[in-house]
């Protein structure tokens, strides 16, 4: 599954326990429901598009530290 699937799945389910569908949540973004539809099943979209559906839901966009590298920040492993 690629991570624009993953992020747009937890985009939806969080639009969807607001009471928003997929249409209205699209249109807000200034998409067509249609393109929202195209993208989940292509896995791909925009960045732009996904920080601007991300916003309505109350989400931001952003990166993290991968795990492994950080489990082994936290054990004082990293340098050894």
């Amino acid at each position: 599954m690629s991570i624009t699937t993953q992020l747009l799945t937890q985009i939806l389910e969080l639009a969807k326990r607001k009471g928003l569908n997929q249409k209205d949540l699209a249109e807000r973004a200034g998409l067509s429901a249609e393109t929202l539809s195209r993208a989940k099943k292509a896995g791909d979209m925009h960045l732009s598009s996904l920080q601007n559906l991300a916003n309505i839901v109350g989400l931001k966009l952003c990166l993290g530290p991968d795990e492994p590298v950080m489990q082994k920040i936290n054990s004082g492993s990293l340098f050894k």
